[in-house]
């Protein structure tokens, strides 16, 4: 199969080394443009980027896919399109150029979490289980047709990132199972059943402030999901990466302990947390057991 692969981040990378591994012809990558880190005004290479110039892959990064891309996708003559982590919306136009269709990685097992965080907001909301569904990229939002799908536990210490790294195991399975079976899923997908669907929005730079007047699980499955939460104590913010529950008991944002040996413990909605990692601001992630020791807490304060 001659195939252009259409990505942008780790899980995209991974996705397009088990193709090449499978013996797909790569004849062009498609990703977003370059991105400028704003302390130093440096443009900012992805790994997805610096494998297709190790591995002299023809990369395209169009600012405007629908507008730009037509004509320069056309020439490279390809059977699939296949899309993952992509991040644009992709127009009919785009959509017909390959022989046979373009079939699109999605990291939940739809209908259920529609959206561009369908891993995040799975972990936030509690799942045991989800998955990969290999599908046929139409106009709607995560709506094509299903040609195939796997699951796959979630563990009540997984995280966004250790969820995705299994997921790009498990998405290269489905596309073996989809290549060695060709003939048959590409004529044989079928409708998601609208009933079950759901979808869920992008996450916002707000959404990473933990709100200490929620319940136990949900912050510490917002911790897992977003792993760079944070909140805001005495005008300092403090990124928090790992928190489990705590025994103790007072009033939502109430500091309960904050020693070296009981560590920084919160209050929160019928309950409290302990925060396992922490890192403050301009610092170095330690645990919070250690940071304790700087007295920079104190014992009853709300946060």
């Amino acid at each position: 199969m001659k195939i252009v692969f259409l990505g942008s981040n780790e899980f995209s990378l991974n996705i397009l080394r088990g193709l090449i591994e499978m013996g797909q012809e790569i004849v062009g990558v498609v990703m977003q443009p370059d991105k400028v880190n704003a302390r130093n005004n440096k443009v900012i290479f992805s790994p997805l980027k610096k494998f297709c110039l190790e591995n002299d892959i023809k990369l395209f990064q169009f600012v405007k896919l629908n507008l730009e891309g037509e004509q320069p996708l056309k020439e490279l003559n390809a059977d699939l399109f296949i899309t993952a982590s992509y991040g644009q919306i992709i127009k009919q136009n785009i959509l017909d150029i390959p022989k046979f269709a373009t079939i699109n990685v999605h990291t939940s097992l739809l209908p259920k979490y529609r959206g561009s965080a369908p891993v995040q907001y799975a972990i936030l909301k509690g799942e045991k289980v989800t998955g990969v569904t290999i599908m046929k990229t139409e106009l709607g939002l995560d709506t094509g047709d299903i040609y195939l799908q796997k699951q796959i536990a979630i563990l009540d210490d997984d995280t966004t990132s250790s969820m995705f790294l299994k997921l790009s195991t498990l998405a290269i399975e489905c596309l073996k199972e989809f290549f060695n079976n060709f003939d048959y899923y590409i004529n044989h997908h079928t409708k998601q059943d609208e009933s079950q669907a759901s979808y869920f929005p992008m996450i916002k730079k707000e959404d990473y402030l933990l709100n200490f007047n929620s319940l136990e699980d949900e912050l510490i499955n917002k911790v897992r999901a977003l792993e760079d939460c944070y909140f805001v104590y005495n005008g300092m913010r403090y990124k928090v990466s790992k928190m489990i529950k705590s025994n103790l008991n007072g009033e939502v944002g109430e500091i309960l302990a904050c020693s070296s040996k009981t560590g920084l413990v919160i209050g929160c909605k019928y309950g409290a947390v302990e925060i396992v990692t922490i890192q403050p601001e301009g610092k170095q992630q330690m645990p919070a057991k250690a940071y304790m020791n700087a007295n920079k807490f104190k014992l009853g304060d709300k946060i």
